[in-house]
Parts: structure tokens; C-alpha cells; sequence
């Protein structure tokens, strides 16, 4: 399988006449699915193009489209009582919760790029520094009071082909795991450093079905994880074997301690994207909670107080215990995840982060000068992120047009498409300036 690099590269090569992979299109898909309730903001805004075929015309189009290929809408503002009525788009994040809106430069000093992770409280941020493409050199962290970063470990090259994946906080120790994804191996290892900073410690490395992840999660003594097959395993931090933790046949890790009886990354699989969540298990102190969809959900994904389903196009939410039922403004924006214990993505126009708690929704993303959506991204943690970001300064697009590169026209000529005389037209999305705004949800206030 591909890279994300190696799939925007090919993209831009295609774009200037090159012939376009046959394993492409279905590359891009398999990582889209496996990062789909990561990062919002497209592979292909990465390589700036995407080639259309229109009538007699190949028309490049470029910009953020959302991996999971859902529109990237937004949600109407307004109390839980007015959840029917829909606006146009919500009031940007910025002006419904100030507090939690900030900006932070998208390069370290020395140009490694900033990706943010997760929130580790309402003003820190945890940012992966890459020295390229998905390859994180440095875990930093970044204070929205000082503006200032610190560096909190820094991470050994592993080689080409390796790449760190998904992070998870924990209250002693951050935990990530690499794998080597093109080499059809399967085969992961296991990181922590301390919460505090210091040396990376390589815990172990599993293979077999064990190391194709779902999401991982960290204690004080182990790296914990659910593979996609199921059930949740553990191995010390000191050095040791993986072994499952007892009773979690049919579970899958969402967020330590709690486990689900659904998988973390269900974007694949129809069966489990649709599976509504029946069961949460706290595995510290054995707590299970039944959870009963209401009639005509499906997709229902719960955190500890909060539910969140879909009833035919539209958002439904509830409390944990079946009370509280509402339809919400427009429909889901991505997966169904809740995020922060009550916030979840939700779509009618502009991307925006609707407040299951409060009824209010802040619209993010980029947007061009005309008001249509740009790109956005979300934190790159294992468990649903805390943080949401996008350029600072709106996006700006930029066409250009020229003859269709021969390889390109005899291409298309096969495939009885265009004329032999037909034009391209490249547009470049771009995003100026040197920041980035992001909204940390562990710094809106509290409820009521």
C-alpha cells in the first residue's frame, strides 16, 4: 500500500502528464479509511490537484476534500430546544467560545511542521513536529498562554518505510506505536515517554493480527490496545509479552479505561458503521452500562454521558441512559464519535462542532473569500481528538491552463473521452501565511 506522500506525489505527477498508478484510486481510499476519524484535511490538498475528466476537457481540481468523502458541513447554533431549526451555517468557533480559539505557527524554528495531536487541558497542546510527510521527529507541547512550545521528547529516525502512528495521552506517560505499512508486513511496535518529557521508551513489538491496530490507549505500567479483530491487550512498559485482558472477547478499546462492544475504526466495514454501541465497560473496575438505541438509530456511538446516532439523514442524540432524545441540526460530518465527552461534528452547510450539552455549534474550517469551505483537520490522537485546526487566513485558489500533455490526450483518447485537442486546467489550493487557528474543546467552559 501506498503513502499518503507517495499518493500525493503521484497526484501531482498525473496533474503534468505522468500516467496515473493503477493501484492510486484504490489507495487513497484504504488510507482515507483508516484515518478517517483523524485528520479531515485531504491527502489530495497535499499534492494541490485532482484531475476530472469533463466532456472533451481533463479539469484538475484541488483542495481539501474530506478523506471520508461525507460533505463537510456545518451545524445550526441555537439552545437545545431549537435543535429543528436549521441556519445556513453556525457562527465561527472563534466567537461562540473565544476562550478556546487561538493560533499557533505551523513550523517549528528549525521548519519541522507542526501537526496537533490532542489537548492535554485548556491551555496546552501536544503537536507532533515532522521533518517530513507524517514523519514526526519531535513530540512538543504548546502553551496558547505564553505562546511558546517545549519539547518533550524527541523521537529516533527508524528508518524508510516507518511511520509513527496515532498518539494517546495518559496521566503519566504518552503512548504512540509505528508500523512499516508498504511492505505488506504485519508488524508494529510500541512507544511511551514521559508526560512530563524525557527519552522515548520502545516497549515492544507484536505481529500477526495483533499489530493491525484499532486504538491504543496507556496506564501507569502498560501500553494497552485493541487490534481491529477485537478484544484488548496489554504489555508492561518495564519489558514483557502482550497478554488480553480478561473479559474483553467482543470488545474493543475506546478510551482508557472504557471499552465498547464496537470497533474504533468502523469506517470499512458497513456491517460495523451502521452496529449501534449496546455495551461500555470501564476495564479498571469492571462497571458495564447497557445501553438501548432508539428505534429507527443507527451508528450510535457513546462516550460516558453522551450518545450519538444517525435517524435516516439526520443527527440524533441522547444521554447515556436513554433520556433526553433530540434531533440535531443537519446530519454527521465524518464518523460518529463524540469528542471531549460532548461535542460532535455535524453538518448543513460550513464544518461546524455542535455542544450536545449546551445546544451551541461554532463553525471551523478555512474558508475562501467568497465563504465556501476550505480545509480543516483534526488532532491525530488514537482516541477522538480534543482539537481542530485550519489555516488562519482563509484559503485562496489559483488556476492555471494549458494543452493536455500527449500522454494525457492519447489516455483519454482510448478511453474515448476528450479531442486530441483538449485543454487542462490545474487549480492549486492555497493557504498564506504562517498560522494556524485551532479550537481546543478542553478549554471550552463547562456546562451550565
Amino acid at each position: 500500500m501506498r503513502t499518503e506522500h507517495e499518493l500525493a506525489e503521484a497526484l501531482k505527477n498525473a496533474a503534468n502528464g505522468a500516467p496515473v498508478p493503477a493501484d492510486l484510486e484504490r489507495g487513497v481510499a484504504d488510507r482515507r479509511r483508516r484515518r478517517t476519524r483523524r485528520r479531515h484535511g485531504s491527502l489530495l490538498a497535499a499534492a494541490g490537484v485532482v484531475a476530472v475528466v469533463l466532456g472533451g476537457t481533463a479539469v484538475v481540481r484541488g483542495g481539501h476534500v474530506p478523506p471520508s468523502a461525507d460533505p463537510v458541513a456545518s451545524a445550526a447554533a441555537g439552545a437545545p430546544d431549537d435543535a429543528d431549526a436549521d441556519a445556513d451555517q453556525a457562527p465561527r468557533a472563534r466567537d461562540v467560545w473565544p476562550e478556546a480559539v487561538t493560533t499557533f505557527p505551523k513550523k517549528a524554528a528549525d521548519g519541522f511542521k507542526y501537526r496537533p495531536v490532542t489537548a492535554l487541558g485548556p491551555t496546552e497542546i501536544l503537536l507532533t513536529a515532522e521533518a517530513s510527510f507524517e514523519k514526526a521527529g519531535r513530540l512538543e507541547v504548546y502553551d496558547t498562554r505564553t505562546r511558546a512550545s517545549r519539547v518533550l521528547a524527541t523521537m529516533a529516525p527508524r528508518g524508510k518505510g516507518y511511520y509513527p502512528q496515532d498518539f494517546e495521552v495518559g496521566s503519566d506517560y504518552i503512548a504512540w506505536y509505528g508500523t512499516t505499512p508498504n511492505n505488506g508486513r504485519k508488524w508494529a511496535d510500541f512507544w511511551v515517554a514521559p508526560r512530563q518529557g524525557g527519552e522515548p521508551i520502545r516497549v515492544g513489538e507484536v505481529t500477526g493480527d495483533l499489530a493491525l491496530v484499532d486504538r491504543i490507549g496507556v496506564t501507569g505500567d502498560h501500553i494497552v490496545w485493541s487490534p481491529k479483530s477485537g478484544g484488548v491487550y496489554r504489555m508492561p512498559i518495564a519489558g514483557g509479552e502482550p497478554e488480553k485482558v480478561e473479559g474483553t472477547d467482543g470488545l474493543w478499546l475506546d478510551s482508557w479505561p472504557w471499552a465498547r462492544d464496537v470497533p474504533g475504526d468502523s469506517f470499512p466495514d458497513e456491517k460495523w458503521r451502521n452496529a449501534n454501541q449496546a455495551l461500555l465497560v470501564d476495564l479498571e473496575n469492571g462497571t458495564r452500562r447497557r445501553i438501548t438505541p432508539p428505534s429507527g438509530v443507527t451508528g450510535l456511538r457513546c462516550s460516558t454521558e453522551w450518545c450519538l446516532g444517525t435517524s435516516g439523514e439526520k443527527a440524533l442524540s441522547m444521554r447515556i441512559d436513554g433520556t433526553d432524545v433530540r434531533e440535531l441540526p443537519g446530519g454527521p460530518s465524518g464518523t460518529l464519535e463524540i469528542h471531549g465527552d460532548r461535542f460532535a461534528e455535524l453538518g448543513v452547510g460550513l464544518p461546524a462542532i455542535y455542544d450536545l450539552a449546551t445546544g451551541r455549534a461554532g463553525g471551523i474550517g478555512a474558508t475562501t473569500r467568497d465563504g465556501r469551505g476550505g480545509g480543516w483537520g483534526m488532532g491525530v490522537s488514537s482516541s477522538p481528538a480534543q482539537v481542530y485546526y485550519w489555516n488562519a487566513h482563509g484559503v485562496e485558489t489559483k488556476e492555471t491552463c494549458g494543452p493536455m500533455p500527449e500522454r494525457q490526450r492519447k489516455a483519454l483518447a482510448e478511453a474515448g473521452a476528450p479531442s486530441p485537442g483538449a485543454t487542462m486546467c490545474t487549480t492549486e489550493t492555497v493557504e498564506p501565511g504562517d498560522e494556524n487557528e485551532i479550537l481546543n474543546l478542553a478549554a471550552v467552559p463547562p456546562a451550565g
